[in-house]
């Protein structure tokens, strides 16, 4: 009751103060109003909050990745196991990496065997036109795992005629190529990206420097301008490997993931009235997980060696394989929106079919199918959903009130309903909302089934569930803007992998309750006729409680970030080039595990800065760069006891045709 009254008090010190804004010579509407996202047959869709990350503020802020991306957003929690974006595990609002929904040009590409893989994407940084990060529970919108919010990214569109190739070098054996290229046609238009990226590793100084990468995504869209009928096809394909700096345990070091995958989309879109959206699509992924590294433990008659060193799970319990996942998703989709008096309307029916092939995740099966000439498939499992949205928002004046449902059924989960209510007020420069969502979460196939040699699966797991209530303003003009909300959480059935002793298996268990409450609190300020650009500045706080008192040691539900603080300045520098800076500040909550002297031992997480900083150039068609990571050499862990690089200097040169 307090936390209410306190959303409320918010809310009418903002309203207030609104009333006082000076400047009204200008319209300011854009950055207040509802905003185009992709999957809707691109309509406006009041969705709040929302935040939108365009092309031209990544190239001079230092970005390397998607990851990096997203890290300078103060609600959305990146931890890596690696350096460049090889691998992070995404979170949003306290939650955990599978309770985001990611989607690219509108489809949603969740790994259903795990959510580590989710970012496993192909698509780079060069590649993106914009990124669209929706906050909170949208599973009215987005459906089924949308249970913290989504992630939208759109690429570049072929609309254009251009060329571009950029270079990137640094220091541990780092090298980044990168090609783009927009071509039109007559009525077909392309457009294609290329990224290669590799290094030999960060931690040189150390015994084990089990942190090399290499990647490669290749990225087409093709889309034929008919006059009522126009038509899309978007396909993908990417491949890493490298070096996974004992992710899954410290006690064996030398882990090793090799992944590759397919993506293709097809759709088409008409109508003037009525306007409608048909898609296909089709993804495939796969997995090789290897626990002591193929390259250091050599395979001989049946068993791994390294020096002599056969590899043990403990005394004569000897490494078995590999393990080899295959998943594929297929289905289809149609959206359709109509504005009428009664507003705007909007209608999406989706069927979606999850199938995995693996050697550790599903049920055994009677035909095992061949991987190589020692490995084979030997259990699958599979589930197909429906899904339907109905929303609808209306404005009143300055009033706007909306909502919408989403029914879900699978044959094992059953029904999931979910819905979604909201009501926003606009006044000059100021936009006020409130608006409470339910949303569900499906185990991943990694929950259900996993057997390792620290990590047991869970069958009996059901879906989790939460319900969010939020209240938030926002306020722009041409020089500011500036965004407050605060929100509450209450989940239920939680899905978190937990151990009651350091020496127990981790074992996915449907927690009790979970109650989350945030504050996020972002400023962006525009100078005029001076050095500076621009500074940001945003700030979250975070808290999670359990209804009753329970002795366990959680992986990931309870080690959220309590703080997170993020700084951004850009300014001019000499000779009409630039600068930018960006800091991140981060203290975690919980303790992470770590296999020391012979056993595990509990440890706190510290907290710590990290800052970066980035010179740039443009010359005519050229744009030139100077970045380094972690200035000042922080020795930080983001993910348990991983260590994560120190300062790293990447110099870059980009050239673009038009």
């Amino acid at each position: 009751m307090i936390i209410h009254r306190y959303i409320l008090g918010v809310l009418l010190f903002f309203d207030i103060f609104s009333f006082q804004a000076q400047n009204n010579s200008t319209d300011y509407s854009q950055k207040l109003d509802s905003v185009t996202i992709t999957s809707f047959t691109r309509k406006k869709v009041s969705l709040i909050p929302v935040k939108i990350i365009k092309s031209n503020k990544l190239k001079s802020a230092g970005i390397e990745s998607i990851d990096d991306i997203l890290n300078l957003l103060s609600l959305i929690d990146v931890r890596s196991r690696g350096s460049q974006g090889v691998q992070s595990d995404l979170s949003m609002r306290g939650g955990n990496f599978d309770q985001v929904v990611i989607l690219l040009n509108g489809v949603k590409v969740n790994n259903p065997q795990t959510g580590h893989h989710n970012l496993d994407l192909p698509v780079d940084v060069s590649m993106i036109d914009r990124i669209e990060i929706l906050q909170g529970a949208t599973g009215q919108n987005f459906g089924i795992n949308a249970f913290s919010g989504a992630i939208n990214i759109v690429t570049k569109a072929s609309d254009k005629t251009e060329a571009q190739s950029g270079l990137k070098i640094g220091q541990f054996g780092y090298l980044k190529t990168d090609f783009d290229l927009a071509h039109q046609l007559g009525k077909i238009a392309v457009y294609n990206g290329f990224t290669y990226q590799r290094s030999t590793g960060y931690l040189t100084g150390d015994s084990i420097n089990n942190t090399d990468f290499y990647s490669l995504k290749d990225f087409i869209q093709i889309r034929y301008n008919h006059s009522k009928f126009p038509i899309v096809l978007q396909a993908g394909f990417n491949q890493k490997d490298f070096g996974a700096n004992s992710f899954y345990t410290s006690k064996y070091p030398w882990q090793f993931e090799k992944t590759h995958g397919y993506f293709a989309n097809l759709s088409t879109n008409s109508g003037k009235k009525i306007k409608w959206k048909v898609n296909l699509f089709y993804k495939l992924h796969f997995d090789e997980f290897q626990l002591f590294r193929e390259s250091v433990y050599k395979y001989q008659n049946g068993f791994y060696i390294h020096n002599k060193d056969t590899a043990q799970y403990a005394p004569r319990v000897y490494y078995p394989g590999h393990n080899f996942h295959k998943t594929r998703q297929t289905g289809g989709q149609f959206q359709a929106g109509i504005s009428s008096k009664f507003g705007d309307t909007y209608l999406n029916i989706s069927l979606r079919n999850e199938h995995i092939l693996s050697n550790q995740l599903g049920k055994t099966l009677s035909n095992p199918v061949s991987i190589n000439n020692r490995d084979a498939y030997t259990k699958t499992d599979e589930r197909t959903y429906l899904e339907t949205h109905l929303n609808q928002s209306k404005k009143m004046g300055k009033f706007e009130v909306g909502g919408g449902l989403n029914l879900f059924y699978e044959k094992n989960f059953h029904w999931q309903i979910n819905a979604n209510g909201y009501l926003s007020y606009r006044h000059r420069h100021w936009l006020h909302y409130i608006n409470a969502g339910t949303s569900s979460r499906l185990p991943t196939f990694t929950d259900l089934y996993y057997q390792g040699p620290s990590n047991i699966g869970n069958p009996d797991l059901k879906p989790e569930t939460a319900i969010t209530y939020e209240a938030g303003t926002k306020f722009a003009n041409k020089q500011n803007i500036i965004n407050a909300n605060v929100f509450i959480r209450q989940s239920k059935n939680t899905i978190d992998w937990i151990k009651t002793n350091p020496a127990d298996k981790w074992q996915p268990q449907n927690l009790t309750d979970l109650q989350t409450f945030g504050v996020e609190l972002n400023a962006t300020h525009r100078f005029k006729n001076s050095v500076f650009k621009t500074v940001s500045l945003s700030y979250a706080y975070l808290n999670t409680t359990k209804d009753i008192a329970q002795n366990y040691i959680s992986k990931y539900v309870l080690d959220y970030l309590k703080h997170k603080a993020n700084l951004s300045i850009s300014y001019k520098f000499f000779f009409d080039s630039a600068m930018h800076l960006t800091a991140v500040y981060k203290n975690r909550n919980g303790q992470y595990l770590d296999y020391t002297n012979d056993q595990y031992r509990l440890f706190d997480y510290k907290p710590y800065w990290i800052a970066n900083l980035k010179w740039s150039k443009q010359i005519k068609s050229t744009h030139i760069g100077v970045s380094i990571e972690n200035i000042f050499d922080v020795t930080y862990n983001d993910l348990s006891y991983i260590k994560m690089p120190g300062r790293w200097i990447i110099f870059e040169i980009n050239y673009k045709i038009k």
